[in-house]
């Protein structure tokens, strides 16, 4: 088999983990897809480099560097002021009435804010918990640490969100 062969068939098995794990560590999701194949362009030019132990470790290595490059350029945008291309009329386009666009809103402004208050690996192992359903097990294998340590972080991430939303529901 070559490494083509390799690359996609590690490609087809594993976009969609990748997208689960970049949205989990807070990526909007516009910019998602773009951060997934910017993952698997630095996996097909290190993937002869790779030593076949963790395959999914070593994805979710690389998709967390990436994310955090992504943050800091997100940050340095915003600081300077530099915008992105305005929204395609695709995202535009919504079937749904001006309140529930509005509500929506709010929770997503919300859930995004509540998220950020979190440290990465707290958010990450929360987002893949709560909201992905993945095991204890399956995210401790993950990120490379103990079971135990995966359930601190979730308990950690809940204590953190609980201490938001009160703070947001008293403003």
């Amino acid at each position: 088999m070559s490494s083509e062969d390799t690359f996609e068939r590690i490609y087809d098995d594993w976009f969609e983990n990748v997208a689960r794990w970049v949205r989990a560590l807070g990526v909007r999701n516009a910019d998602v897809e773009d951060l997934v194949q910017d993952v698997f362009v630095i996996v097909h030019r290190r993937l002869s480099s790779f030593d076949g132990q963790n395959l999914g470790g070593w994805l979710y290595r690389i998709a967390r560097r990436r994310v955090r490059d992504y943050r800091q350029l997100v940050w340095v945008r915003s600081f300077f002021g530099v915008h992105s291309t305005p929204p395609s009329e695709e995202t535009l386009k919504t079937t749904a009435g001006p309140l529930e666009e509005l509500e929506r809103a709010e929770g997503q402004r919300l859930l995004t804010r509540l998220l950020a208050s979190m440290n990465a690996d707290q958010r990450a192992a929360f987002v893949l918990f709560e909201i992905e359903g993945q095991s204890g097990e399956e995210i401790a294998k993950l990120q490379q640490v103990n079971v135990n340590t995966v359930w601190a972080r979730v308990h950690k991430a809940r204590k953190v969100l609980l201490r938001e939303l009160a703070k947001a529901g008293r403003r």
